[in-house]
C-alpha cells in the first residue's frame, strides 16, 4: 500500500504521435498525456537484476496511482530526464502502479 505522502515527485507522461512536416515527411512528436505525483526510486543490486530479466536493463522504479490508458509505448519525463517504460505492474487491486523504466541518454532520444 502506498501513502499519498510518499508521492513527492512530479512526473510527466508523454505519448508519441506521427505527424507530417512541411515537406510531407512523417516525424515522431511527443505530447503530454498526463502529469502526476509519484515516488521515484533508482534501482540497484538484486532488484535491478530481477527487473533486468524482464525488460533488459532497468534504472528506475516509479510508483504512482493508476493512470487510465498508460502503456509501455509512452515515456516519462522526470527532472529533465527521459525514461522509457519497460514494464507496468499493478498492485493492491490496482490502487497503485510500479512502472519500471530505463533512462535514455540524450543521443538515444527521438525528438
Amino acid at each position: 500500500m502506498i501513502n499519498a505522502g510518499e508521492l513527492t515527485e512530479r512526473i510527466t507522461i508523454e505519448k508519441s504521435t506521427n505527424t507530417q512536416n512541411e515537406v510531407g515527411e512523417s516525424t515522431l512528436t511527443w505530447s503530454t498525456f498526463a502529469t502526476v505525483w509519484a515516488k521515484v526510486q533508482s534501482l540497484s543490486g538484486r532488484e535491478a537484476e530481477r527487473y533486468a530479466e524482464i525488460v533488459g536493463f532497468s534504472g528506475h522504479k516509479i510508483t504512482m496511482r493508476p493512470v487510465t490508458g498508460l502503456t509501455s509505448a509512452m515515456r516519462i519525463i522526470y527532472r529533465n530526464r527521459t525514461l522509457e517504460i519497460g514494464a507496468i505492474n499493478e498492485f493492491d487491486r490496482i490502487r497503485y502502479l510500479d512502472v519500471i523504466c530505463t533512462e535514455k541518454s540524450p543521443a538515444e532520444i527521438p525528438q
